[in-house]
């Protein structure tokens, strides 16, 4: 037994940026991603504003706004983090604030994932089970109690990264995590005891949203696709055409994801990963704008009629 484990926690986190340039190249690469937030947040207010402007009327409307929401949410975390480790130089926070921050990355990213997840079972329940889809979802505000158990859901996930750290076992009164931001495997890593345990927690539970999205996406397009390429009504052209343009938005979410973990595992340049950093905070928010004002399009249309 290690008789040097604290038992209580640490006061101070000491986050480590030296691999983070920051010379003028790294605060001009940190401006221009601020900018590229700037504009991205009026882009998801104006798509917000639609739906509400529509009154929610649909489902789907509903799942456009959280979906919106979970992105300014997401670049304005991840973008405020770098800021202030970059330009205000703040290295230094208390446990606390690293525990705040351990939330809100989680929370964010678990809404971004499952709301994509809730559009997806929406357009598929709404293709295959028509009238059940209208009695529950529409007539019965069943879309609302949806997406108030999913996203208590993701909420009580990102509860639980808050909950796991603090019983860890650290040596220190101030610990060093050696990352720009407080996210799970770092912060696990700074401590000396039960390290192994959350670790394990912090990658099953991330895993578990990705691949659930994951196979949703997939299984739901090879079916609508399988159905819809047999009829030539225009119902089934609209929701084909939707089904399409749900799944750039996916891929807007996987590609960056995938494209950090295998460059970063094989390009280990701090100025490289730097960069990737801030392009998947970004990215969403700017690309599924343009994405979702099609399908608000054809939402709108069908709804019409």
């Amino acid at each position: 037994m290690n008789t040097n484990v604290v038992e209580y926690l640490p006061r101070t986190v000491t986050l480590d940026v030296s691999d983070i340039p920051l010379d003028d190249g790294g605060l001009v690469v940190m401006s221009v991603f601020t900018f590229i937030m700037c504009i991205s947040i009026p882009l998801n207010a104006a798509i917000i504003a639609a739906c509400f402007y529509r009154r929610l009327h649909s489902p789907m409307l509903l799942y456009i706004a959280l979906s919106s929401l979970a992105d300014i949410l997401w670049e304005v975390v991840g973008i405020s983090c770098y800021f202030s480790r970059i330009i205000a130089r703040r290295k230094i926070i208390s446990f606390n604030e690293c525990l705040v921050q351990l939330f809100s990355i989680h929370c964010t990213l678990f809404q971004q994932f499952l709301t994509t997840w809730l559009m997806y079972v929406d357009r598929h329940w709404a293709i295959f089970w028509p009238y059940s889809y209208v009695a529950l979802m529409v007539n019965k505000g069943g879309a609302v109690k949806l997406v108030i158990v999913v996203l208590t859901t993701g909420l009580l996930l990102s509860v639980s990264y808050v909950v796991v750290p603090t019983t860890l076992g650290f040596c220190n009164y101030s610990v060093v995590v050696r990352d720009v931001v407080c996210v799970s495997s770092p912060v696990a890593r700074s401590a000396c005891g039960n390290v192994t345990r959350s670790l394990i927690h912090s990658l099953f539970f991330q895993y578990v949203v990705y691949g659930l999205t994951a196979f949703t996406a997939m299984y739901s397009t090879w079916c609508i696709v399988h159905k819809c390429s047999k009829s030539s009504t225009e119902a089934n052209i609209k929701a084909l055409h939707t089904c399409f343009t749900q799944l750039f938005a996916s891929s807007a979410q996987f590609i960056i994801l995938i494209v950090m973990l295998v460059l970063k595992r094989f390009i280990r340049l701090p100025t490289f990963g730097f960069i990737l950093d801030l392009l998947s905070l970004v990215t969403p928010a700017f690309v599924n704008p343009l994405i979702f004002v099609v399908i608000l399009e054809y939402t709108i249309l069908e709804y019409a009629h």
